[in-house]
């Protein structure tokens, strides 16, 4: 997938950062933007950008790049998208989890005024049904 401005033929690659990331896997390749300076680490078997550079620790495309892209490619068992999927199951968790607190208490909260206005009647609009409910002595 061609990327805005990104293209295929370099000659910036002083480091030869794009054999060194064939070497590993000859699926990857490196596309560069000469108007930006940037430069994405392509992944053709998913036709996805895997890495852009610069960002913060990956200045320049250097050899850090190569064994970051080891250390995180899927190739090595590593998918960025079953994170994802993990991370986004976890969060979805935890509102169900908040969801059903909520629910939980709701009732609760629900029980006990229908419970309090059957035995004691109204109150007011904003007090709490309560036994013996607002002092009438006040009003």
């Amino acid at each position: 997938m061609a990327r805005k401005g990104f293209q295929r033929t370099f000659l910036n690659d002083v480091y030869h950062i794009e054999e060194r990331l064939q070497e590993y896997d000859k699926d990857l390749y490196v596309m560069y933007n000469p108007d930006t300076g940037e430069w994405l680490i392509m992944d053709g078997l998913i036709d996805h950008a895997i890495m852009k550079i610069p960002q913060i620790g990956f200045e320049t495309l250097d050899a850090r790049v190569v064994n970051h892209i080891k250390r995180i490619h899927i190739a090595n068992g590593f998918s960025a998208s079953e994170e994802v999927n993990r991370n986004n199951e976890a969060q979805q968790r935890e509102r169900d989890r908040k969801t059903e607190d909520f629910a939980e208490y709701f009732a609760q909260e629900s029980l006990e005024a229908s419970r309090n206005m059957a035995l004691y009647g109204r109150v007011d609009g904003y007090q709490k049904y309560v036994q013996g409910g607002v002092d009438h002595a006040a009003s």
